[in-house]
């Protein structure tokens, strides 16, 4: 599958760096052109945004619903006779992420763990997915854990920070953008966590009912198409600026660069730390 394959409607997310600042941004696709993959405009404090270097994509296909993460060869604004838009080109062939019969959902929130039942020595961890057979975990460095070991997992989600307990075992370790990551069989699918199921479930079914974007819907797509790509060949310029560079703030207190990146590094660890503390309790 290539990027000009996607889905009208199909859901975008960007993880993207400039200047050592991590951001994400959301879209959504429009169509695919011979270029790449047109996408609604994207704004960054009021700038449209330009990617020359490759980035890290994710997109939720709306056709077969599954998730197709690749790198981006680069991310530039264009201008048609609709309007400003993004385009995303990519030489990457798209591979679907979940493969596997049962339906895996993205949660990414932190949570703690204990191996073994060692619940003396809790582990950081990333809840990374979880569907209906298993949950993967990325780990905190340092964690040491092998295919077979029982992992006791916490972590909260949702708008009332829901609280989940889950049992599970190891059955293969592997790699999520280069951290330690397992995959784990779960032993007690309880209510509470096929609760938690079902409304991923549900809201990834009202995302496939929204409504196509249609750039005019006087024509058919195709001809769309065809104009847009008329559009890409004058190589217009869009009326905003097109790239924005994040820089580090002047330090008052004197200190270095490398100094602000470790008191930085240190007061990030520090609040997810306390974000953490309540889950110690339960």
């Amino acid at each position: 599958m290539n990027i000009n394959d996607i889905s009208n409607g199909s859901e975008v997310k960007i993880h993207a760096s400039i200047n050592d600042h991590g951001i994400v941004l959301l879209t959504e696709a429009i169509f695919g052109v011979s270029a790449g993959l047109l996408v609604k405009p994207m704004e960054y404090f009021g700038k449209y945004m330009q990617f020359l270097e490759p980035s890290n994509v994710e997109i939720r296909n709306k056709r077969d619903g599954r998730v197709y993460k690749f790198m981006s060869t680069t991310i530039t604004p264009v201008k048609t006779r609709y309007g400003n838009f993004h385009l995303i080109r990519s030489s990457s062939k798209l591979v679907p992420e979940n493969t596997r019969k049962a339906e895996r959902f993205y949660i990414e929130k932190l949570g703690l763990m204990s191996i073994n039942g060692n619940n003396q020595d809790l582990k950081n961890c990333l809840v990374h997915d979880i569907s209906m057979r298993g949950i993967s975990l990325v780990l905190e460095r340092g964690t040491n854990v092998k295919v077979g070991d029982t992992l006791n997992v916490m972590f909260r989600y949702g708008a009332t920070l829901h609280n989940y307990e889950i049992t599970t075992m190891v059955v293969r370790k592997f790699e999520v953008q280069g951290k330690d990551a397992v995959g784990c069989s779960i032993s007690n699918l309880n209510v509470d966590l096929i609760g938690l199921l079902s409304s991923k479930k549900k809201a990834a079914t009202e995302l496939d009912k929204a409504p196509e974007t249609s750039l005019n819907p006087d024509i058919p797509q195709e001809q769309q198409i065809m104009e847009v790509e008329e559009d890409l060949a004058k190589d217009l310029i869009p009326e905003k600026p097109t790239t924005i560079t994040i820089t580090p703030s002047a330090s008052s207190s004197g200190k270095t660069l490398r100094e602000q990146k470790r008191d930085e590094k240190m007061a990030k660890q520090a609040r997810e730390i306390a974000n953490l503390l309540d889950l110690r309790d339960v």
